[in-house]
């Protein structure tokens, strides 16, 4: 096992290490200390010029502001009034592996909420994530942040039963991000019985777009709005669960077809600007998938552009099974559906996040009246698709990190 952060533990056996979090007592939620420690830790990546070429450390700094933290805290005040709650203890991340940053959120509001944690980072480890741990170890060193850092831990292991194993013996609670799999494997490990857990299984997302929006748009806005479904997708190489895979377009079939070509012809642009760039093996999966899909009964056409720019399958039908083997990488099935309630026949447990443009407050919330299960937790419009928010997957994560003491 690597101990990441803090530095301090770095020279104890991992066991010590453990123990020695896990043994500290909890704060109170919204403490003075966590505040002033992630307000420190926006500003020095805002602050940073060297963290322009990484957008995504920039999202979350601003996420970090403390004028959203104290926005967090009247939330969690609000849902307070009247009630007393109190940390859980320690909280035990298992952190995904496709989305690095997804580890960050889910520290902090655990933090916010006064729970000591143990974060299981991911095995792989890019540039990003490296500046932010060096960062955070600067941060942890000041006497200012002692009692964040006596309550923090963030870890590298493989996949060793005897580490996971020994985190949760010690948790209160246990939190797994990353997917169906990641999920069954830990859970061979068992829980004390004190202990709850929070999982995040495999979800998918989808996007719905008003062809006549898109056709209506001014070119000087149809910029903005490429650069939005850019993010949305491909900032993780659409490898993130709220990233749509599918789109549905509103309308009848003429004019969805010139809103394609028109919705395209800026997404190529945006790409082309940013200079997005897959992997050689990445394009090479994305074709093979690509005509995997093509082969189906159920596929019109599959249209194919720059190697870098998306490639679209366009599809008459609904396969829920074609979600298990897309491969990311800015590949996108699009279907055709005369009203957005039409979504609903589609609308599966695993959906998580709809994204959508030009349509309306009203006609979404009609369609969330007639969901017939569990899916769609998340109603976003472009450009927020992966803005985190402490309710996620219908979890509000600062309720749940935190316990009800009950006064009669």
């Amino acid at each position: 096992m690597q101990i990441i952060v803090p530095k301090k533990l770095q020279q104890l056996a991992w066991k010590e290490q453990v123990e020695l979090v896990a043994s500290r007592s909890n704060l109170a939620p919204f403490n003075e200390t966590a505040i002033k420690f992630l307000e420190s830790l926006s500003k020095s990546i805002l602050l940073d010029k060297t963290m322009r070429g990484y957008p995504e450390l920039i999202a979350t700094a601003h996420w970090l502001r403390k004028s959203h933290i104290v926005e967090l805290q009247k939330k969690f005040e609000t849902f307070c009034m009247n009630r007393h709650l109190r940390a859980r203890g320690t909280v035990v991340h298992f952190a995904p592996a496709n989305v690095d940053s997804v580890f960050i959120y889910s520290w902090i509001l655990s933090m916010l909420t006064g729970n000591k944690n143990i974060v299981r980072l991911s095995r792989r480890s890019n540039p990003q994530t490296d500046i932010l741990f060096n960062k955070i170890n600067t941060l942890l060193e000041q006497e200012a942040f002692l009692d964040v850092a006596d309550r923090t831990l963030l870890v590298r292991y493989n996949y060793e039963e005897e580490f996971t194993k020994a985190l949760s013996d010690v948790c209160q609670l246990r939190v797994i991000w990353g997917g169906d799999q990641s999920v069954k494997t830990i859970r061979t490990c068992p829980l004390p019985p004190n202990a709850v857990e929070l999982v995040f299984p495999n979800r998918y997302s989808k996007a719905v777009i008003q062809a006549s929006s898109i056709n209506d748009t001014d070119d000087a806005v149809m910029g903005d709005v490429a650069k939005k479904f850019y993010n949305d997708t491909l900032w993780y190489g659409q490898m993130a669960c709220s990233s749509p895979r599918e789109i549905y377009w509103i309308g009848e079939e003429e004019e969805v077809s010139l809103a394609k070509e028109r919705f395209w012809s800026y997404i190529d642009s945006a790409v082309a600007k940013e200079g997005y760039k897959n992997e050689t093996y990445v394009n090479v999966l994305r074709l093979v998938t690509a005509d995997f899909y093509a082969a189906h009964e159920n596929s019109v056409q599959v249209s194919r552009r720059a190697a870098n720019n998306p490639v679209r399958v366009s599809m008459n039908a609904y396969n829920e099974a074609f979600a298990d083997v897309h491969c990311g990488g800015g590949l996108f099935l699009e279907y055709r559906i005369p009203h957005i309630n039409g979504l609903t026949a589609v609308i599966n447990d695993r959906d998580q996040t709809l994204s959508y443009f030009g349509v309306s407050k009203d006609q979404l919330v009609d369609f969330v009246s007639r969901l017939p299960n569990r899916g769609i937790d998340r109603i976003v419009p472009f450009g927020q698709a992966l803005q985190f928010d402490s309710v996620w997957d219908g979890y509000d994560l600062l309720v749940y990190f935190t316990r009800e003491v009950m006064i009669s």
